[in-house]
């Protein structure tokens, strides 16, 4: 073997301990890979798990919510309840509607249940109705009354006490919908005289002693004054029968108006089925509030833009509107007028400001006028609304607007009324209360739960009289029992 000399040592003790510092190195990177490649594996682990539980909790959830909800005491679950009372109340649909489409709906989620009566369904809405009416949240706070009697509907009147909510923190810049009251009280009866509907207040208010009445919006019918005057409550008229009743006192004995009437309903007859049917006017409602001039005027502008693009025969058989261009323009002003003022106090209310807003959009409408002047009956008119607003003064609120506007209970009325088929006013009226709700499971479970069938009876014998077809039905019952 050949000999190494000392010289040589430190030449291969380098070398060495560069191989181990290169091995090192080698090493310290493959551990530095490893642990990345750890956290990297460890991070998947990580998301995927998250994965795995949202998807648990998502199944879990859609269990949930696919698995019928037991109701107590109950056969049909609170989905297939939710949505009858929904497709009632909301959809305008009948009983027969909702008891055949919850019964598809549990042949489609899979369900074991059959169709339920039509007498079931609409067990359920009153239920639902008479929770929403006496066993929901009570009111409290400050609210504004709005009451009024049905239009008679068979030999049944229904008077209907809504409040509107108030606060000193905010304004009301809109007109009221559904959603901004909650029914304080209704019930039926035959006929109403002032002491009758007094006592009614009374009592809806007894039941909510923490609610306070600002004041009340109501029409001029002679009861509700009666019992307002009887209450002693501070009352403000409705701004819409105001506009009303001004529209009757300066048109009610107009020749021109009706000899218009007249001429319109000729046309209407002569041309339904004709190939110029197009020009007719809309249906001129006998009941029409504003005496039908806001139909007519909105019909003589659409045929005034048409004119000239309509043919010589076809303007033969609407030319008799042109001859009454005065008329026209009389009641155009009061349209104009009716619309300046509805947007003011059915947004704004009544007050100072508003006051002040209405005077200001008068002066400028005015002023566009020929010689800055208005028609006589245009003037008499604005005298109209200054009195009202004179006759309410006392009670202006000097941080916020009086509501003056009951248009949400005539439209609670009308969607009552045009439920279909609608003869009489029956127990049915409880469907009202649900107008605002919002129908879901948990209200469904509520309902169901803690209304017992004792108390919705006992109800409908207090609040409801005996219309005529359910007298009716009982007589045939008994006949057909004796026989």
């Amino acid at each position: 073997m050949p000999a190494f000399s000392s010289f040589d040592l430190p030449e291969k003790n380098t070398c060495m301990q560069a191989r181990l510092k290169a091995t090192i190195v080698r090493l310290k990177s493959q551990l530095k890979f490893c642990t990345r490649e750890r956290r990297l594996y460890k991070a998947r682990l990580i998301t995927r798990d998250r994965c795995i539980a949202e998807l648990e909790r998502q199944n879990t959830e859609l269990k949930r919510r696919l698995d019928p909800q037991q109701v107590y005491n109950h056969v049909y679950p609170a989905q297939m309840i939710a949505m009858a009372v929904f497709i009632v109340v909301h959809a305008n649909g009948s009983l027969r509607c909702a008891a055949s489409s919850v019964a598809y709906l549990s042949q489609l989620m899979g369900w074991d249940y059959g169709k339920p009566s039509v007498s079931t369904v609409r067990n359920w809405v009153l239920r639902c109705g008479y929770y929403a009416l006496g066993h929901a949240d009570e009111l409290k706070g400050q609210y504004v009354g709005i009451i009024d009697e049905s239009i008679q509907i068979g030999k049944e009147k229904l008077l209907l006490f809504l409040g509107a909510k108030v606060s000193k923190e905010s304004c009301r810049c809109t007109p009221l919908t559904h959603q901004d009251i909650e029914v304080i009280g209704m019930e039926v009866r035959a006929n109403w005289i002032g002491d009758t509907v007094a006592d009614f207040i009374t009592r809806q208010l007894s039941l909510h002693p923490g609610l306070t009445l600002t004041h009340i919006v109501s029409d001029r019918g002679t009861t509700l004054l009666a019992a307002m005057r009887k209450l002693g409550m501070s009352w403000v008229g409705d701004c819409t029968h105001l506009m009303m009743n001004a529209v009757k006192d300066i048109f009610v004995n107009d020749s021109e108006l009706h000899q218009l009437y007249a001429q319109v309903g000729t046309l209407r007859r002569r041309m339904a089925l004709s190939d110029w049917n197009f020009l007719m006017p809309p249906t001129l409602r006998d009941k029409d509030r504003f005496l039908r001039i806001l139909t007519l005027v909105e019909w003589a502008d659409r045929m005034d833009r048409y004119w000239d693009k309509l043919p010589e025969q076809g303007r033969k058989h609407i030319s008799f509107y042109r001859q009454a261009t005065p008329l026209i323009e009389r009641m155009r002003q009061i349209k104009r007028l009716i619309s300046l003022s509805s947007d003011i106090l059915k947004k704004a209310g009544l007050s100072e400001h508003s006051c002040e807003r209405w005077k200001d959009a008068i002066e400028t409408y005015r002023a566009q006028q020929v010689d800055g002047k208005l028609l006589s009956q245009s003037e008499r008119f604005i005298e109209l609304i200054e009195g009202y607003f004179t006759q309410h003064a006392r009670l202006f609120n000097p941080h916020q607007g009086l509501l003056c506007c009951s248009d949400v209970i005539e439209s609670t009325f009308g969607r009552y009324k045009n439920k279909g088929g609608m003869k009489v006013i029956s127990a049915d009226v409880l469907s009202i209360a649900l107008y605002n709700r919002k129908i879901d499971t948990v209200f469904i479970d509520k309902a169901m739960t803690e209304v017992r069938q004792a108390d919705l009876l006992k109800w409908q014998t207090e609040n409801v009289c005996e219309n005529r077809y359910r007298l009716i039905r009982r007589m045939n019952r008994e006949l057909k029992s004796v026989a």
